[in-house]
């Protein structure tokens, strides 16, 4: 098997096309559609099912790629330091995250590294959608929540805890709240759940409860839940990295202070091995270590 057989089956996979690989490797499209049809010829496996505007990777393609991606950054950041351009230094890191904790926690980290490191570049995609890593040719992605079991690399990051926040006008005009259950009777900002079903499951030091709440605003997104408690609208249940100004600031007050959320995991992933590459090997790294230290100063 030729190495740039994989090396041309590789670059289709993670820019996103033959097109794009063709214009990335400064080669004939048809050259590089007619080496993956050569690959699947020699190893006799569907690598790519094509069609006129995109391709997809078969389950044998994907174990493939997933096996052939780290050789050959390995030897891709290995020619570039030769050539004196050290992959370090230069090259694009591509990143998923949610909105919210994009905006707030890995835009600052982000830009840390930039400072550190000019001939890097960074393309960013804040969503709540999981995509498809390999895909979509990210190289590091930001979860929030419980993982499902994939071949791609993890490293936990620690938590993200919600609190309950209203405005001082809006807790002036209700009954005083002070225990879980009260929570029943208020006008309740929630995110969104497939189920229709909303419950907050909350824990303190002397143990936890879940509370089902009928919610007069549920969204998709944290920020707008926020702001809308800052207008008066309710109490809501949001992350602590989040509101955590706006308590500051004495726009929002924290309701049942000693009650918050059970947290959710947050975790940094990559289809590669962290290690495969310089250049993401030094991205992850610091990033973990700046979520790290945020979320960890950030959840009380």
């Amino acid at each position: 098997m030729e190495f740039e057989l994989v090396h041309l089956f590789v670059k289709v996979v993670k820019t996103g096309g033959f097109s794009k690989a063709a214009e990335a490797l400064r080669i004939p499209k048809s050259t590089v559609s007619k080496a993956v049809s050569r690959l699947e010829s020699e190893t006799g496996t569907k690598l790519l099912l094509r069609t006129t505007r995109s391709q997809t990777l078969t389950a044998a393609g994907k174990a493939f790629y997933d096996s052939c991606v780290g050789p050959i950054q390995a030897i891709e950041d290995a020619q570039r330091s030769l050539s004196g351009n050290d992959s370090l230094l230069t090259g694009t890191v591509k990143i998923t995250a949610p909105e919210d904790l994009g905006t707030e926690l890995l835009a600052p980290a982000i830009g840390g590294l930039t400072r550190k490191h000019p001939g890097l570049n960074f393309e960013l995609l804040y969503t709540d959608q999981v995509l498809d890593l390999v895909k979509d040719g990210f190289d590091l992605a930001v979860r929030i929540g419980a993982l499902k079991e994939s071949s791609l690399q993890v490293k936990r990051l620690g938590f993200v805890h919600l609190h309950l926040v209203a405005s001082p006008a809006y807790l002036k005009a209700q009954p005083k709240i002070q225990k879980p259950d009260d929570l029943r009777a208020q006008a309740c900002l929630s995110l969104s759940h497939r189920s229709g079903h909303l419950q907050w499951n909350l824990k303190s030091k002397s143990g936890s409860t879940h509370v089902q709440v009928q919610p007069r605003i549920v969204s998709n997104q944290m920020s707008s839940l926020l702001r809308a408690a800052a207008a008066d609208a309710g109490v809501a249940l949001v992350p602590a990295f989040l509101c955590r100004p706006l308590v500051e600031s004495g726009k929002l007050i924290r309701v049942l202070p000693h009650w918050t959320s059970q947290g959710l995991a947050v975790s940094l992933l990559s289809p590669l091995p962290f290690s495969s590459s310089a250049r993401l090997r030094m991205s992850s790294d610091h990033l973990a270590a700046e979520l790290q230290k945020a979320l960890g100063s950030r959840s009380n």
